[in-house]
């Protein structure tokens, strides 16, 4: 009966943080919310159509208030549901369970108080308020699935990893890791029917995926087609890496023309990786410096520009048009710029594995890498030991899921500490169960 009562002191007080934050907070509003509302081409449907329903079923003046209570409520009921998923398939008691509680929380309490705009996760109006609760109802779904399969923990999880992509582009991967985790777990049953379903649902998953976002496109915006500038986003850093000489790889006039035009203006501003510092990580530091000026300063601005002098003037039409313009140079260039491309890429990578666990500061780099060789040296010796050990399992999912998040980050955009907190608290719980695993191993021994 203590017990119980404890885990219930642990799931109220997580449910009264989020009340408070919610009672005391107020709605965030930051640079990209406005597209959010507009439910703008570039975003990805479902959070822009979680506000649109409130936006219809309750006044203009109060809905935002509305969206901001329910955030607030998935954002606890997620800790809470993963709280007491770790709880039960790791038999925690009270203590463990209220740490547990308190890592999953402090996305919710870093993110405002170290970021600068201070963003409220499940006050905001972004994506993130959507997309960290329904991460970690993904990660508890496949926790679930790791230590007791059936098919509807297995197609639950499959359904958060759909919903997530439909949040963020990156996440995405998140139904890749799906897949990964799976046919990992039936590597071991030795199921290649399964194994062969496994792979239709990804291929299913990804082709619904591109059907609702064209339907919505649609239905809300007039174009049967995907979200636009994904396209000119990976150009930005292709462009970094390029030099002028790879244009002539284009066969086509008017898009070399387009080319030399940024490239111009990018080596104008510094913006490129001869301007950049020594070091992989100063090339990374500087590289996300640019990022967003080469995207929307150097390569969206200048082309529409010409795009509207060429007659070009609605504005979705001109963003396809930016986006084949930008896959016809990438095809040509990329190829060219490849080495270049892929240093700036796993120096970007790093900054999103340092930023997953801490912040980047020379000494702070040298402690994120001793938590990933604890995490991973930790989780291979308690596995060698114990080849059922749940604590090994936990860890190597956590550690998959960092890199599926790092390297789907690093592919489109910049590696920002908003886009890696997801999962932050994954690594820090394998570290935490891990040495808990170690003491029982030490105390069987009679050493501890």
């Amino acid at each position: 009966m203590i017990r119980k009562k404890g885990y219930l002191f642990v799931y109220t007080f997580t449910a009264l943080f989020f009340a408070g934050l919610w009672l005391f907070g107020s709605t965030g509003f930051y640079s990209d919310s406005h597209q959010y509302i507009a439910m703008h081409i570039h975003r990805e449907p479902l959070y822009p159509f979680f506000l649109w329903i409130f936006r219809i079923l309750f006044k203009e003046e109060h809905y935002l208030e509305v969206v901001r209570f329910l955030q607030n409520v998935l954002a606890a009921y997620s800790v809470i549901c993963l709280t007491a998923c770790l709880r039960r398939e790791f038999q925690m008691g009270t203590g463990l369970t209220a740490v547990s509680a308190l890592l999953l929380l402090l996305p919710h309490v870093i993110t405002p108080l170290a970021s600068e705009t201070h963003l409220t996760l499940s006050n905001g109006i972004l994506s993130e308020a959507l997309g960290l609760p329904l991460y970690y109802l993904f990660f508890s779904a496949c926790l679930s699935m790791i230590f007791g399969w059936t098919k509807r923990r297995a197609m639950l999880a499959l359904l958060y990893a759909f919903l997530l992509s439909l949040t963020r582009g990156q996440m995405m991967a998140a139904i890749l890791l799906w897949m990964v985790t799976v046919l990992a777990l039936q590597i071991g049953r030795r199921a290649k029917k399964q194994a062969a379903l496994t792979i239709l649902c990804v291929v299913l998953a990804f082709g619904g995926r591109t059907l609702l976002v064209r339907s919505y496109n649609y239905v809300f915006n007039g174009y049967f087609i995907n979200n636009t500038f994904g396209t000119v986003g990976l150009l930005a850093n292709v462009l970094y890496a390029a030099d002028r000489e790879d244009g002539e790889r284009i066969a086509e006039d008017e898009v070399r023309d387009y080319f030399y035009y940024s490239y111009d203006l990018a080596m104008e501003r510094g913006a490129n990786y001869r301007c950049a510092p020594e070091g992989f990580l100063a090339r990374a530091a500087h590289l996300e410096q640019w990022h967003d000026p080469l995207k929307f300063e150097i390569i969206e601005e200048p082309w529409r520009g010409r795009h509207d002098a060429e007659g070009l003037l609605d504005y979705i039409p001109e963003n396809v048009e930016s986006d084949r313009l930008a896959g016809v140079i990438l095809k040509a260039v990329w190829p060219a710029v490849f080495g270049r491309w892929l240093y700036d890429y796993l120096a970007l990578s790093v900054y999103g594995l340092i930023r997953t666990v801490a912040f980047v500061h020379p000494i702070l780099n040298l402690y994120a890498l001793l938590v990933y060789l604890f995490v991973a040296v930790g989780a291979g010796y308690v596995f060698w030991r114990r080849r059922d050990s749940k604590a090994a399992r936990f860890a190597a999912f956590a550690l998959t899921a960092v890199a599926a998040n790092v390297y789907s980050t690093s592919l489109l955009i910049m590696c920002l500490s908003r886009y890696m907190i997801y999962a932050f608290p994954a690594v820090y719980l394998a570290a935490l169960l891990l040495c808990r695993e170690g003491l029982t191993m030490l105390r069987r021994k009679g050493i501890a």
